[in-house]
């Protein structure tokens, strides 16, 4: 038995640990190729792959997965400098998920994508994302650009939300978090 228990297990983190990659890459691409230019860098739609990735994955693969893709992003895309405090803030973005996926965990609701919770973790997510990188822009630049900034960090938040709901509500329709079966 022990044995049984032992090859599922792996099969569990194999499978968990090939989603991450591929999330990754998914926040890579949809973050370097999907992008509204603006002043010295870009609103993209590499977020939503971010919360579907929090949504989806055990959380710390969810946290590794954002981090990983938006810092190769910015490193692909010729804003290395931003590397690092993206890494921080991609990372910060799932947390509010991870909270909402307690919540649902400990009601047994945790089956969907698209939940109450879920949805209202898109603010204080937004928020990260706004106030992070108007803290690097103010560290890395100065204040006044990074206010100028600020529309287009919520530009990229907005679009990050409108393409994670409407992503998570076909996913769900199709039961894509069921058929995962990550344990």
């Amino acid at each position: 038995m022990q044995t049984v228990n032992s090859a599922k297990n792996r099969l569990i983190n194999t499978k968990s640990l090939a989603l991450a990659a591929m999330f990754a890459a998914l926040v890579t691409v949809t973050t370097a190729f999907i992008k509204i230019p603006a002043p010295l860098g870009y609103a993209h739609a590499g977020d939503s792959m971010v919360y579907l990735a929090a949504c989806a994955l055990p959380s710390p693969l969810g946290f590794i997965a954002a981090a990983i893709g938006g810092a190769l992003a910015d490193l692909i895309s010729g804003y290395a400098v931003f590397s690092v405090p993206t890494a921080i803030i991609k990372a910060l973005n799932v947390l509010p998920f991870v909270l909402a996926r307690v919540y649902l965990s400990k009601r047994q609701r945790d089956d969907k994508i698209l939940r109450l919770p879920t949805l209202l973790a898109l603010l204080p997510t937004s928020f990260i994302t706004v106030g992070g990188y108007f803290v690097v822009n103010t560290l890395l630049f100065n204040q006044a650009y990074a206010v100028t900034e600020t529309p287009f960090n919520l530009v990229q938040s907005a679009v990050g939300a409108v393409l994670f709901i409407a992503l998570a509500m076909a996913l769900d329709a199709i039961r894509f978090k069921q058929k995962l079966k990550l344990g």
